[in-house]
């Protein structure tokens, strides 16, 4: 046992005695902190919000028939292209092909009456100068010819009215584009408004960005928005913020940011698409690499360097938006000051360190 002692004792008296002699070999002080460097910059710089939204037709109208009838011929399929003025389908024209010729025929029989009526009142014209003639009955006869000349005139709009209606049987589509849904079949008897197709078209686009409701206040149309596609990836597009949606979904809890623009390209409407919204530009930011700032108990602070750049100082800074890997600071800062780069979050105020060269 005290051979043990005296063996423990003499192993705890050599470790002490080489302590002593490190100690006394080395350097005076703390041994400095190896860090990088960097020169706070100022610039413009932005915030910006990125979401994914979709793609939506513009145009995308759901033509409806414009007169009664039973449907005799559908022209267009689901998936078929059609052109501005197309056929679409049609709808039994037998009733207004009547129609028409019963006003054609009354605008003639009227148009006769009056040519009639015409030249009996310029006859008694002609006795009303030679005084051989009644002035009431000229009256009475020029009264009758107004009357005819207004018969024929609402004669004439009703046979407008049968060609506007004859030449409706036939749906034909308003614009270019493609057939998304069609809702009859032949045979089906239809009312005039009943939907019969629709046509999506991508000539002009809708683009929908939803955004976290926090942000409702800052939005506002004319705003710059950055987009790509899933369809064209590495292709950006610049636009302009057309509208606000007023509401906030009630699922989603985001405000709808929309932007109508014609197709830059192979764009389809039901897609996908990245929407980087410009909430806000700040002019001559002062930028630090996010790495120059340390969390410390007392909030963010970056460490700067002093003048001989042996040693930093802590300092207390407002941090605001973080782009490309810089980090805006709004307070604490100012362009041209040096800070702690790579290292920073191993210093302390008035820490020594020694410049890693790069």
């Amino acid at each position: 046992m005290l051979k043990r002692t005296s063996l423990l004792l003499s192993a705890i008296a050599f470790v002490l005695a080489g302590c002593s002699d490190d100690v006394a070999k080395g350097p005076t002080g703390p041994r400095p902190v190896l860090i990088t460097t960097f020169e706070t910059t100022s610039g413009r710089t932005e915030e910006v919000e990125v979401t994914v939204g979709r793609i939506e037709s513009k145009a995308e109208p759901l033509v409806a028939a414009e007169v009664d009838g039973r449907i005799t011929h559908i022209h267009a399929e689901i998936g078929d292209q059609v052109a501005a003025g197309a056929s679409l389908a049609r709808i039994d024209p037998e009733d207004y092909r009547l129609a028409l010729q019963s006003a054609r025929s009354e605008v003639g029989r009227l148009s006769s009456m009056i040519e009639q009526q015409q030249r009996l009142v310029n006859r008694y014209l002609k006795l009303r100068e030679d005084e051989f003639f009644a002035e009431n009955t000229l009256d009475e006869a020029s009264s009758q010819l107004e009357v005819l000349k207004k018969q024929r005139m609402s004669a004439q709009t009703r046979l407008e009215q049968a060609e506007r209606n004859l030449s409706r049987a036939e749906v034909v589509s308003p614009l270019n584009g493609e057939i998304s849904e069609r809702l009859v079949n032949e045979g089906d008897y239809v009312k005039r408004g009943n939907p019969l197709f629709r046509i999506s078209t991508d000539e002009y686009l809708r683009i929908v960005l939803p955004y976290p409701e926090k942000l409702a206040d800052r939005l506002e149309p004319g705003k710059l928005v950055r987009l790509e596609s899933a369809t064209a990836l590495g292709v950006r597009v610049e636009a302009a913020v057309s509208e606000i949606r007023p509401t906030i979904g009630d699922i989603s809890h985001a405000v709808d940011v929309i932007i109508d623009m014609p197709n830059p390209g192979n764009w389809r409407a039901g897609g996908t698409i990245n929407g980087e919204l410009v909430v806000d530009v700040i002019e001559q930011a002062v930028m630090v690499p996010e790495t120059s700032v340390v969390l410390r108990p007392v909030g963010h602070v970056v460490y700067v360097l002093n003048d001989e750049q042996n040693t930093v100082e802590e300092r207390l800074v407002e941090t605001g938006i973080l782009a490309d890997d810089l980090l805006e600071i709004r307070s604490g800062l100012v362009a041209g000051e040096i800070v702690a780069r790579d290292g920073a979050g191993f210093l302390s105020g008035g820490a020594a360190v020694a410049i890693q060269q790069r």
